[in-house]
């Protein structure tokens, strides 16, 4: 028992090491160390959620909604990025990463989690920055419900991960399909929920709008955040399954695919 036990710890070590080892690389590949280097990583989605959040500085409000439309605007947008960001760079993530695959301890799983992990760490340190501005300067209150809205972020990043591994599997050696992902990206931000609630559409959308897993995530995560937020509408139970579906499908997606990678 205890030595299943100290080879379990230590192989969960190892993949952490290779896991932290390519995090690094990634950030290097595309930021690298001139001008103000890794810090893109925050730079980029704050400066975007920055515009978002100054359109809606003066708007009274969202349809007669008691939330604050700034607050709600850079919640929504925060949170979509980090579906954004995983989503279309787990398309070509094999062909960019084909030469790593000679190494044993390297597997797909480990790119895909190490993408997470930077898409994921960028966008919360920005939403974090930006939101306390808004705390300071009025524009929103602390989060309502904390855990919640972990929650909700947690469901964002796990989902998005999952869809991720099944467009790995779906898109390699595929370009065809590979280029339908960033259209596919950013059609979902209007059907994702991230600008609008639930409580807001016509009463025979609703149900329809309940079933799609971002919609639950943008839920969550608002009821979280905003004291006047609705939980009418909160599905946690039917967003976790939607998550160990998907990541059941694509986990088993990239080892096809792992298995089909033929190195010269």
């Amino acid at each position: 028992m205890t030595t299943a036990r100290s080879s379990f710890y230590h192989d969960l070590s190892l993949q952490l090491d290779v896991i932290g080892a390519l995090a690094l690389r990634e950030l290097h590949m595309r930021f690298g160390r001139n001008n103000i280097g890794y810090l893109w990583l925050v730079g980029e989605p704050m400066m975007l959620a920055s515009v978002i959040g100054a359109l809606h500085a003066f708007q009274p409000g969202h349809l007669g909604s008691s939330m604050p439309p700034v607050a709600f605007s850079l919640v929504g947008y925060c949170v979509f990025i980090i579906f954004r960001g995983i989503f279309n760079k787990a398309e070509g993530i094999l062909e960019s990463s084909l030469p790593l695959m000679y190494h044993r301890m390297i597997s797909v799983l480990n790119l895909s989690i190490a993408r997470v992990v930077i898409e994921a760490a960028g966008c919360i340190i920005t939403f974090v920055i930006l939101y306390s501005l808004l705390i300071l300067t009025g524009f929103a209150e602390l989060p309502a419900r904390p855990l919640y809205a972990i929650g909700g972020v947690f469901g964002m990043i796990w989902i998005s991960f999952a869809w991720g591994l099944n467009v790995t599997a779906l898109t390699f050696d595929k370009p065809t399909l590979g280029r339908l992902v960033h259209p596919i990206s950013y059609f979902m931000m209007p059907l994702s929920g991230a600008f609008y609630a639930v409580e807001w559409m016509p009463p025979n959308l609703q149900a329809a709008a309940d079933w799609f897993p971002l919609v639950n995530v943008f839920e969550i995560t608002r009821y979280g955040m905003f004291d006047a937020a609705s939980e009418e509408h909160l599905f946690p139970g039917y967003l976790l399954a939607s998550c160990a579906f998907f990541t059941y499908t694509g986990l088993i997606g990239i080892r096809r695919v792992r298995n089909h990678i033929h190195l010269s």
